[in-house]
């Protein structure tokens, strides 16, 4: 052991005057020939394998510990790996070759599946197919807590145009949305788009501003609610409620359903890609059974 520690310590002195001289502090110049850096025992690290882990380094002094490391890490599981191989029993080996090769073939062909996928199954949804899997599957779509549909605008109490803010927010016609939008620079903050449900967490992250009692008289309170403190006034508007139990808008899991239908198409591509495979392979003779 001691001597191993000596010839690591030895090759790590020999490694980094060698480093230093093929490396720069922007990292690791690929223009030279591919060169042996360390050997442990029938394995061979070269200096294209150290670059493919490291594009670039802080300072000099960097490249050098970090290389190092990376080095005697390299050494150190070759070396086990070795021993391993030697002083495990047959039959373990044996089980893990098996794994490995498991392991190795799960990765490549699930990476081909993937890759065939992206490539060729068409990802677009269109409208039509969502509607479709909603007005179908109504009934699974059953909220589980109350959602909401919201506007609001909080302005500080000196605006000049306080009066005619209040009346079109309240009105809310196109000509209205328009002409708040254009005002909008003035507001402390605002949401107007109305047309979305929220939740209640994400109500209450919305109106941060009204303390617990202030947002549940608002939740309960049809249309308008009005609200002023010492520095703002605040315009909120209970457009719509949906309570626990009701069918969820289609724009409230429009994204779960987009999820849910393309999960579906993804399985069906996959289930005819492999198939094909199958007879495929079968058609051209590369599979037969005896």
């Amino acid at each position: 052991m001691k001597s191993l520690h000596y010839s690591l310590f030895k090759n790590g002195i020999v490694l980094l005057w060698l480093l230093s001289s093929i490396m720069a502090c922007e990292g690791i110049n690929t223009s030279k020939q591919d060169s042996l850096v360390a050997r442990a025992e029938n394995h061979y690290l070269y200096r294209s394998d150290i670059e493919r882990y490291f594009k670039s380094f802080d300072s000099k002094e960097d490249s050098l510990v970090r290389v190092s490391n990376f080095i005697n890490t390299w050494a150190h599981q070759k070396l086990l790996y070795e021993k391993s191989m030697i002083n495990l029993p047959i039959d373990k080996i044996e089980e893990l070759n098996d794994l490995v090769n498991g392991y190795e073939s799960n990765l490549f062909t699930n990476a081909y599946r993937e890759f065939v996928l992206k490539s060729s199954m068409d990802t677009l949804l269109v409208e039509d197919d969502v509607n479709e899997y909603y007005q179908i599957n109504k009934q699974n779509f059953k909220l589980k807590e109350p959602v909401y549909r919201i506007r609001y605008i909080s302005l500080p109490l000196d605006n000049v145009d306080r009066r005619e803010i209040t009346n079109r927010f309240k009105k809310f016609d196109a000509e209205d949305i328009v002409f708040l939008d254009s005002l909008s620079f003035q507001f402390s903050n605002y949401f107007l788009s109305d047309s979305i449900w929220l939740s209640v967490m994400e109500i209450r992250d919305q109106l941060y501003f009204l303390d617990e009692r202030q947002q549940e008289r608002f939740l309960k309170t049809p249309n308008y609610y009005e609200v002023k403190d010492s520095l703002a006034l605040y315009l909120l508007a209970l457009v719509d409620r949906l309570d626990r139990g009701s069918i969820a808008p289609l724009s409230y899991v429009e994204n779960t359903i987009k999820d849910v239908v393309f999960n579906k198409r993804k399985i069906e591509f996959l289930r005819y890609f492999d198939n094909n495979i199958l007879q495929d392979a079968i058609k051209t003779k590369k599979f037969e059974t005896y």
